[in-house]
């Protein structure tokens, strides 16, 4: 059994708020990989976090006792409505989604008090074209004060690297800054969140702990957030056409649009924002925004200054769009456009070959269409071995499937 106690709230000799609870694995062969579950803030932001709810804490356990096929026992109050949505809906998505889970049992001693206090419209903000797209669609376009934006978090929860290495603090400080500068510019109260609840990682959990992290993050903020907006990176039509694709593999993508709204709570309502949208719609509406040729930042090859290195698959996505639009040299601040432009020819020769089967590809592929951007026409591509080779009237060249 997997057991939560010893829930606390408290102030660290860092000025540090900490929201605390003890975890034990209970006759179990597997060692537990840390005796607590903590979400810490600054003290100044100490009241918002609950202290009367272990909601922040089980969805993780949760998860754990599924995969280790054991009951999880909660000594404390949690949401009700989170309660009977994890008990009788939820735990079949899980299982749904990877075969390594089982549903379980979930002993709790109450149920937590459900008046609402919170006053802030929030979302995560990471500087990626799915948050950027939810900051300017939810506070630049909005003006309804019941949904507009009113506060930002920052949530350093895995996404930032995983384990001791000593570059994963100068990373998420680095994308910290960055997002607090952004903040200050749209005028909004940033607060940056650290946790332990990567710490219970696994390699076979795939990134599933990531997302479960952040959505544990927003709970730990129950006293403070009445309305949340977790920016999805896939549309409906995404969702629909490649769903199955993510089983066992990608958690948010197979089925955030409908797990989400069953981990919400009588305090604060989650959105799933962004589905509305293909990715390349998101970076054409991003486009021209100043705040986004400033703090776009989808690189994830890991710097000391988080810069957008140009050549890794997600810069090249990006870049080939903005390429496609007509905008690329106004990124330039912010990408490496030389190192894109020495190995532009090979993704769009890669985008080309892989438009029938990879959703990014196939939407930069028709983003071109639209444009008349020319594109490596398919004749004049073929496959030899591991390698495309393009052969047009004066040229042949080589790019590898790999690269991209």
């Amino acid at each position: 059994m997997i057991e939560l106690s010893g829930l606390r709230r408290y102030v660290t000799d860092r000025d540090t708020a900490r929201l605390e609870a003890d975890i034990k694995f209970i006759d179990m062969k597997e060692a537990c990989p840390a005796e607590t579950m903590w979400v810490e803030i600054d003290a100044n932001y100490g009241g918002l976090l609950v202290d009367d709810t272990y909601d922040p804490f089980m969805l993780v356990a949760l998860y754990l006792a599924m995969y280790n096929h054991t009951d999880l026992k909660i000594r404390g109050n949690v949401s009700k409505k989170l309660y009977k949505n994890l008990t009788w809906y939820a735990q079949k998505i899980l299982c749904d989604f990877s075969s390594d889970l089982v549903p379980v049992k979930i002993f709790v001693d109450g149920f937590a008090p459900t008046n609402v206090t919170g006053t802030l419209i929030g979302t995560g903000i990471s500087c990626g074209v799915d948050s950027l797209s939810t900051v300017y669609d939810r506070f630049v376009c909005e003006d309804d004060p019941d949904y507009r934006l009113n506060a930002l978090f920052f949530f350093n929860c895995g996404s930032n690297g995983r384990g001791t290495h000593d570059f994963i603090p100068i990373i998420a400080q680095s994308r910290c800054q960055r997002a607090i500068a952004l903040a200050t510019e749209l005028n909004l109260p940033l607060v940056p969140i650290d946790t332990n609840l990567h710490q219970f990682y696994r390699e076979e959990y795939k990134d599933n702990f990531l997302f479960l992290s952040i959505y544990a993050c927003v709970l730990a903020l129950q006293n403070a957030i009445r309305r949340y907006y977790i920016s999805s990176a896939c549309s409906y039509g995404q969702i629909k056409a490649n769903g199955i694709s993510f089983e066992n593999h990608d958690l948010a993508s197979f089925c955030e649009s409908f797990f989400v709204p069953l981990i919400q709570t009588e305090r604060t309502e989650l959105i799933i924002d962004g589905c509305q949208y293909t990715r390349v719609e998101k970076t054409a509406k991003l486009a021209d925004w100043d705040i986004a040729q400033k703090y776009l930042n989808v690189c994830n090859v890991y710097s000391e200054d988080s810069h957008n290195c140009g050549g890794c698959v997600k810069c090249l996505r990006t870049l080939l769009a903005l390429e496609i639009l007509g905008k690329l040299d106004t990124f330039a601040n912010i990408f490496d456009i030389e190192r894109y432009r020495s190995q532009m020819m090979n993704y769009k020769i890669y985008t080309v070959m892989k438009a029938d089967e990879d959703v990014f590809a196939k939407e930069l592929f028709d983003l071109a269409k639209k444009h008349n951007f020319p594109l490596p026409t398919r004749r004049d591509c073929y496959t030899l071995g591991r390698q495309v080779v393009i052969v047009g009237d004066n040229f042949e060249m080589f790019a590898d499937f790999n690269h991209a």
